[in-house]
């Protein structure tokens, strides 16, 4: 009888052989063999080995079964998630590294911004002003007009105060297609935004359009003919209708607030003016004159309260009786009121929200011309949103002087109550 061992087989420990080379009979019986077991047909190809002893015998043996396949599959899926967790902090790390990216470029924007616009709002080296020699009280003028002894006191002009010349033109077709000098309309209303970013101090002083001062005439052209005496409106419509006309108006004031230097004009026709007041939900105010109502089909009385909409709020701030000699001022009164109303009206939504000038900005950005540009606006806004807690603390002013009949309303400034009034808004007080 043949007892070798299947060559199938192996044996856990080498075989002992007696003296003679050959195992005995009783070695040959003493033997265990190891059933062969098959593979896993588990579709990983990785194994999971798992020790046992035989029976028998102290060798360990590894061998792969059906629960050790499924105990590797578990800690796989298990690392699957594992992973799939760390990648997913490694992208919120990344989102939040972006996300403090943008605020740091915002903020860097909003300062460089500010820092440009700043720089663009203060630039007065080009200013000269030369007060009217008909004011008595002006004792000493030097460096060029920043040092003005006045009323025996000195006063050094103030670069902190940045200007806006604000103008309502009294058309509803804003530009001028063909671009003719004389048919761009006229400035109907002229106010001056004067803010003061380091006392936080915001005025606004309202110019007569009847003011008689110095403008200059240009021909259909556009070439430049004489410098004439007339009203302040008329210097508006020696342009193009947009930022000559404005150009020219500044050229006017500043001959008219002695050499003053203006940088910055915004202007608006009758439509901007509809479009900002439906825009805001209409403007609520108290009537100072009667009027008949577009919007309300009737005639709206002194003394009601009224909210105007559109093509109203045009009628209330700019008609007027022209066969009354002063009828302008009443008029300014009326678009006074109307102003501190609209601003009553955005203030808190523009306090909590500054990009919402910008947002109003868009709406009429087709009915305005303006050389504010994006670092002034940033500026203006930060500064005068910043310094104050009401529209109620901004000081409204008026260019004093009288109405005279001339071949028009001709209103004449008063020179002393101007240089008081120009000492006030843009002097410091510095006597010693």
């Amino acid at each position: 009888m043949n007892n070798t061992p299947n060559n199938d087989f192996e044996p856990t420990k080498p075989i002992e052989r007696n003296l003679q080379g050959q195992p005995t009979q009783q070695e040959l019986d003493s033997i265990e063999y190891i059933t062969p077991v098959k593979k896993s047909k588990h579709k990983h190809k990785h194994s999971h080995k798992h020790y046992h002893t035989a029976s028998n015998s102290s060798t360990p043996v590894s061998d792969t079964t059906k629960d050790d396949a499924d105990d590797f599959v578990y800690a796989r899926h298990h690392s699957k998630k594992d992973k799939k967790k760390k990648k997913a902090i490694k992208v919120l790390i990344i989102i939040a590294c972006v996300l403090l990216a943008l605020v740091i470029v915002a903020a860097s924007t909003l300062f460089i911004f500010n820092s440009v616009g700043k720089s663009a709002m203060h630039n007065y080296k080009d200013m000269t002003i030369e007060p009217s020699p008909e004011i008595e009280k002006v004792e000493q003028v030097t460096n060029s007009g920043k040092t003005i002894t006045y009323n025996g006191k000195t006063y050094s002009f103030n670069e902190d105060v940045a200007t806006v010349v604000l103008m309502g033109i009294d058309t509803k077709d804003f530009e001028n297609p063909d671009r003719v000098v004389g048919e761009g309309g006229q400035a109907d209303a002229i106010y001056i935004a004067a803010i003061d970013t380091k006392s936080d101090k915001v005025s606004i002083l309202g110019v007569s359009r009847d003011s008689m001062v110095d403008v200059n005439v240009y021909n259909l052209e556009g070439g430049f003919l004489r410098t004439e005496n007339m009203q302040l409106c008329l210097s508006y419509a020696y342009g193009d209708s947009a930022h000559t006309s404005c150009e020219n108006t500044l050229t006017s004031l500043e001959r008219l607030f002695y050499g003053m230097q203006y940088n910055t004009y915004f202007s608006i026709d009758t439509r901007a003016l509809e479009t900002l007041t439906d825009t805001v939900g209409g403007v609520t105010l108290t009537s100072l004159v009667d009027f008949n109502s577009v919007y309300y089909s009737r005639t709206i009385k002194a003394g009601e309260t009224v909210t105007l909409y559109g093509k109203d709020a045009t009628k209330y701030v700019r008609e007027r009786d022209t066969t009354e000699l002063d009828s302008n001022n009443d008029r300014m009164a009326r678009q006074k009121q109307f102003m501190t109303a609209f601003l009553s009206q955005i203030w808190g939504s523009v306090k909590s929200n500054p990009a919402m000038i910008t947002d109003l900005y868009g709406t009429i950005s087709d009915n305005s011309t303006t050389n504010l540009t994006p670092s002034k606006m940033t500026y203006l806004t930060t500064s005068a949103i910043s310094m104050l807690d009401s529209y109620k603390e901004i000081e409204f002013v008026n260019v004093p002087g009288t109405v005279k009949k001339g071949e028009y309303a001709e209103f004449i400034v008063d020179e002393n109550a101007l240089m008081e009034i120009m000492l006030d808004l843009f002097y410091i007080d510095v006597t010693q």
